[in-house]
């Protein structure tokens, strides 16, 4: 697929799009059971663990949750369902353990140096809730430091769909909405969020009803994967 031909800078989503959270989230679960409970349980604990973190989300949406609390949270109510109390040292194991699992999705180095060679900016916008940490996780999985800036969705205040983080970015790139793209694996929140910023959008997912939907919503493409992206 070839990018539209006045596009001088490309913004990027950084989990599930340059690279796995689900992937490195298991893996760092999988440690933290090693470590606190060996004898839970694997699917089940894991289940749990999915389980809390999609129950805290839904707290902080509905204001009864500290978002910069997610792992503690998550971590305290997923171990105590096994009886065990979590200390300091099981959540900087997860933590450890997260970082080291956070690697790029297939094709992301590529593009991004096809991209830099093209003389295209880069910039990064990622819907976490704590930025030192979500930083510290784009610096491991990106050690050469390809994005001209990285915006934390949090520190703005507003999470994705809301088109205050992507104007976060431009405004630290001094981009016009205009003169990007921004690249994501949500046809919610990264295609609805960049089209009402003013950005043009591509969606990329391996489910065709995904890309169809972002498509319909007005996305200027639909891939499958980020080689898809690279230039011919």
């Amino acid at each position: 697929m070839t990018l539209p031909p006045d596009v001088q800078a490309v913004l990027f989503d950084f989990d599930g799009t340059l690279t796995d959270y689900v992937a490195a989230d298991l893996a760092a679960l999988a440690a933290l059971r090693l470590l606190a409970c060996p004898h839970a349980d694997p699917e089940s604990f894991v289940n749990r663990a999915v389980d809390e973190i999609m129950a805290f989300h839904a707290r902080v949406e509905a204001g009864q949750s500290d978002p910069l609390r997610m792992d503690h949270e998550r971590l305290t109510r997923t171990l105590a369902a096994y009886d065990v109390s979590c200390t300091a040292g099981h959540l900087a194991h997860y933590a450890a353990a997260l970082l080291v699992g956070t690697m790029p999705s297939p094709g992301a180095l590529e593009l991004l140096t096809a991209l830099r060679a093209r003389g295209l900016r880069l910039g990064l916008l990622t819907n976490a809730y704590d930025g030192p940490a979500q930083r510290q996780r784009v610096a491991a999985c990106f050690p050469e430091g390809p994005f001209e800036a990285v915006v934390v969705a949090g520190e703005v205040g507003a999470l994705k769909p809301d088109p205050r983080p992507f104007h976060a970015l431009l405004g630290a790139m001094q981009v016009e909405p205009g003169e990007a793209v921004y690249i994501g694996d949500s046809p919610g929140h990264d295609v609805q969020g960049a089209l009402a910023a003013g950005l043009r959008a591509v969606l990329v997912h391996p489910h065709p009803r995904l890309r169809e939907r972002a498509l319909t919503l007005g996305a200027v493409a639909a891939v499958p994967d980020l080689a898809a992206l690279l230039p011919a």
